[in-house]
């Protein structure tokens, strides 16, 4: 087995080739994503979500401080996606609702049974 192989953050539904997998998988800002998972980056080599771990997606509009409490804000769009039973969840950052569409698009494909919410505001600095 290979050192970097992408490893599993959920505990439960791992993919069976993950390192297959990540070859097919299409970027979306600075994440990989496939029909079957997410992957990001994450030391000492790249993790993933599969699909079928996931309870629950959504999307939402919000900013990153850019000097601290006060002042500029850089608007950014956060995917986050629930998983093993909605216990834990993971937390994707895009500067663009675009690529979380595309990414949550995905994921609803994959999963329709799956609670899926959009935003539906327009991006702007809060």
């Amino acid at each position: 087995m290979a050192i970097f192989t992408p490893k599993p953050l959920a505990k439960f539904c791992p993919l069976e080739d993950p390192a297959g997998d990540y070859k097919t998988a299409r970027r979306a800002e600075q994440y990989r994503f496939s029909k079957k998972a997410v992957y990001f980056p994450a030391f000492p080599g790249t993790q993933y979500l599969s699909f079928a771990s996931l309870t629950r997606a959504l999307t939402r509009n919000t900013s990153l401080p850019l000097t601290g409490c006060c002042g500029k804000a850089l608007p950014v769009t956060r995917l986050r996606l629930y998983y093993d039973g909605g216990e834990f969840y993971q937390d994707f950052t895009f500067e663009k609702l675009a690529g979380a569409n595309e990414v949550l698009d995905t994921i609803a494909a994959a999963r329709p049974d799956l609670s899926v919410e959009r935003e539906e505001r327009a991006q702007s600095a809060i």
